[in-house]
């Protein structure tokens, strides 16, 4: 650890306060934090936990209060601040962007003071992670990894910035025991050197273990602190949920026995659920029913099949077997299948694959319920919307401001019971719940136990999943303990307790089910430096080329080859703006127009000296920047979709340049368009240009603090602005890159027409779009490759001039175009959905 100033107390929170619409999150809170001491921070769901943590690590600005760190104090922080000045934050969900490499997120989350160099980062990636004992390839791309894989990522990534202050935030929750006990002696590890923790948990056995002092929030307040040996557990309880947790779970329902009926004698009461001979990844010949009103349990050491089991259930993974619901055979080809059958699956990945995240909690909860509150079907009721989405938030104590408020505002606990919401409208038959209550507060399971026991008593089968052994003994009726894929035992009555769910899956002796799941997956290697978009696109050129000259030799004259890669060259430049807007998640509909103004502004300056040009180019150049800037602006701090905002622009910036050239005029003299015209080695100069451009972009964006916050700021810029990303800025940066390269493309174009024209350059603005996502960049953001879009912008000006050499209709571009993009742009979806399902396998292993 790099030595520094020894404070007794490291962190010093005094009367936060924050408040959002509707609900004042912190109210007055004081936190001290000592030297030496790892302090845990309890409290419900929306208890304001994890707002405090994000206070202190500069994600969140407070409305009043003061930060003091390490001896400085603040008004408020930013994360990057935060980090330099020895404070490292561990979000309960990771902050990582899919588009980077596990290297990259190292080099963005370290602190300047202990970040390595770019030619070192990948060495020191591999060594900092073989020394923490974690078998990831830092090569690798964060959207291959797991959930738990990115969470020990992002653990590793706090640890190597050698904090004085770290605060994990839920850490265990994504982690397995051994990954757990890791951590765990990581943070003892700290500790012992001086350092602080804020563990923010509701674990009370994990802050027995490792926790000196404890801090209990409820409603935004501190209720009380002190040393952890000073409390007992139930005490704890009292103070988080300010009530006495006695009657956690419901009642059982008083269900007859399961057995066998006298002969022929039918079961008075039979499985509404019924599996024989279920078999899939992971587990094998799984027999049973759930009756009508029956809480099933599954249980099991993680990784032994149940989690894979109940998805099968639900129609998400492929399995063989019998399956029925009321007598009824079931097809499990996916999940609509399923839900025809009034099979209803709740997932544990509440953000990844059960919310719509950027909806309303109104629309979550009546988003399978819409038929039943609109006419025929199709025109929605809004009142009837609104009065039964009102009832199903209230039944189930919903903390939210207001029904129209976005659903990802909203605490853990109350996510989930806004999901479970959701399920009880469509009175499901049977209802497959994955960890109900994890990242849930002792308060919230109470109303959650309470919601699944009164929907099983309302007629429906229930089948949970749960990690917790305490909470399948109060909750469950009966539980499957799974052990190797198959079931090891079942509980039921007086057998089911914790000690016999834990023993019956710690002492099997079944063999393991052979499947390749559980195999950790490779890295992907990145061949040729993950160009191979870029080799595959000159491919097609060269092809392409060569199609076309075997039909039509002038093709490759040399004339037409330089006219060629000098309309290539600006499309080139203008897919290379277009690219770096992308990369941040929009669209720049303007480039064309700026393309536009650059042509007129250069024509002004053409029939003067090479150096009264040069003039000219910078005019162009600065133009485009403005005009990136305004766009900016507008995304920014206006907020305007970038669909929106660059479409005004454009508009705008065309009618200046109408203006300024009504009708065509500025041509260049002769010694300039012969200056325009040099070649170097019979290749325009002008195309070289637009190459150098491309290499440089490369190396911006794979080498640049820059081109990782343009990625960054593009996958996801909740995370990148959490990761330390500045995205205001690099959006605005961004967008002014853009201008300045499509001027450059205007300037470029202007080099080929030689005259000043305000109506050119439109038709670029669609083309640029064909080239970037032809080159394989994401039509969402956070990827993309500038050799790949250069080489693009070559394919497609091959095909144009290839069109006009075969005698085609010019009709023929434009199909091609389109096909070629679709295609293009389907690539990477399908390729995306591959890799979540290849990881969403890894994670249920």
């Amino acid at each position: 650890m790099t030595t520094s100033v020894r404070h007794d107390t490291v962190l010093t929170l005094r009367g936060i306060v924050k408040t959002y619409p509707g609900v004042r999150a912190l109210d007055g809170v004081d936190l001290t934090v000592r030297a030496g001491e790892v302090h845990a921070v309890l409290g419900e769901n929306g208890a304001g936990k994890s707002t405090l943590v994000g206070v202190a690590a500069g994600a969140v600005a407070p409305d009043s209060g003061t930060i003091t760190l390490l001896g400085r104090e603040h008004r408020r922080l930013t994360p990057a601040l935060a980090r330099d000045d020895g404070l490292a934050l561990v979000y309960q969900t990771p902050v990582l962007v899919g588009s980077l490499t596990v290297a990259e997120s190292m080099l963005m989350l370290l602190p300047e003071r202990v970040r390595p160099g770019v030619d070192q980062v990948a060495a020191w990636t591999r060594r900092h992670l073989d020394e923490l004992g974690l078998p990831i390839d830092a090569a690798t791309l964060v959207a291959d990894l797991t959930p738990r894989q990115a969470h020990l990522v992002e653990i590793a990534a706090a640890l190597g910035s050698e904090p004085q202050v770290l605060v994990l935030d839920e850490p265990t929750e994504a982690l397995g025991p051994d990954e757990t006990e890791w951590l765990f002696e990581q943070v003892r590890r700290l500790v012992a050197a001086g350092g602080a923790v804020v563990y923010i948990t509701h674990r009370i056995p994990e802050i027995r273990q490792i926790a000196q002092r404890l801090t209990v929030l409820r409603d935004g307040r501190v209720v009380d602190s002190g040393d952890v040996g000073a409390h007992t557990d139930e005490e704890i309880v009292e103070l988080i949920v300010g009530r006495s947790l006695e009657t956690t779970f419901p009642p059982k329902a008083d269900l007859p026995t399961a057995g066998p009926t006298a002969a022929g004698q039918a079961d008075p009461d039979p499985p509404l659920l019924t599996f024989d001979g279920l078999t899939g990844t992971g587990f094998r010949d799984v027999d049973g029913g759930v009756r009508r009103g029956e809480i099933l349990g599954l249980a099991g050491v993680e990784g032994n099949g149940q989690r894979q089991f109940l998805r099968a259930l639900a129609g998400l993974v492929p399995a063989s077997g019998r399956v029925a619901v009321d007598g009824r055979p079931v097809r499990l080809t996916g999940p609509a299948a399923a839900a025809r059958h009034g099979i209803v699956f709740l997932s544990g990945e509440r953000l990844a694959e059960a919310m719509f995240g950027q909806l309303s909690v109104r629309e979550n909860v009546a988003a399978t319920h819409l038929p039943a509150v609109s006419i025929g079907k199709v025109l929605p009721r809004r009142g009837a919307e609104r009065q039964t989405v009102a009832a199903a938030v209230t039944s189930l104590r919903v903390k939210t401001a207001t029904l129209d408020s976005p659903v990802g505002a909203l605490s853990g606990g109350n996510q989930q019971k806004a999901l479970l919401a959701r399920a009880a409208l469509g009175e499901p038959a049977v209802l497959l719940v994955e960890d109900p209550t994890q990242g849930v507060d002792a308060g919230a399971r109470v109303e959650i136990y309470r919601v699944l026991r009164e929907l099983a008593a309302r007629g429906a089968a229930v089948v949970v999943l749960s990690t917790d052994a305490v909470e399948l003994e109060g909750l469950c009726d009966r539980v499957l303990v799974f052990s190797r894929g198959r079931v090891q035992a079942e509980l039921a009555a007086d057998t089911l307790s914790e000690r016999h769910v834990t023993g019956a899956a710690v002492l099997a002796t079944e063999a393991a089910v052979e499947h390749g799941a559980n195999r950790t997956r490779p890295p992907r290697r990145r061949l040729f430096g993950g160009e191979t978009q870029t080799l595959a696109v000159l491919a097609m050129t060269v092809v392409c080329g060569a199609v076309t000259a075997a039909s039509s030799p002038a093709f490759l004259s040399l004339i037409s080859l330089q006219q060629l890669l000098v309309a290539a060259a600006s499309l080139a430049l203008v897919g290379l703006a277009q690219l770096v807007v992308v990369l941040t998640g929009g669209i720049d509909l303007s480039v064309g127009s700026t393309v536009a103004v650059a042509v007129v502004a250069v024509s002004f300056f053409a029939d003067g000296a090479p150096a009264v040009f040069a003039v000219g180019i910078v005019a162009a150049v600065v133009a485009g920047i403005l005009v990136g800037l305004i766009n900016g602006t507008l995304v920014t701090a206006v907020g305007l979709p970038p669909v929106v905002a660059t479409l005004i622009t454009g508009i705008g910036v065309l009618g200046v340049a109408q203006l300024l050239r009504p009708l065509p005029g500025g041509a260049a003299s002769g010694a300039l368009r012969t200056l325009l015209g040099t070649t170097i080695a019979g290749v325009p100069l002008t195309f070289l240009v637009a190459v150098a451009a491309g290499v440089a972009g490369h190396l911006l964006l794979r080498r640049s603090r820059l081109g990782r916050a343009l990625r960054a700021t593009g996958s996801d810029p909740v995370r990148a602005a959490r990761m330390g990303v500045d995205t205001t800025r690099t959006k605005l940066t961004g967008y002014a890159t853009a201008g300045a390269l499509a001027a450059l493309g205007g300037v470029v174009l202007y080099a080929q027409t030689g005259v000043g024209n305000a109506a050119v350059g439109q038709a670029l603005t669609l083309a640029s779009v064909a080239a970037v996502v032809l080159g394989g960049a994401s039509i969402f953001g956070g990827s993309g490759s500038a050799l790949a879009t250069v080489a693009a912008a070559l394919f497609l000006q091959t095909v144009t001039s290839a069109i006009s050499f075969l005698s085609f209709s010019l009709a023929w571009q434009f199909w091609i175009q389109g096909v070629l993009v679709v295609a293009a742009a389907s690539v990477p979806l399908l390729r995306s959905r591959r890799r979540r399902r290849a990881v969403v396998a890894l994670a249920a292993d």
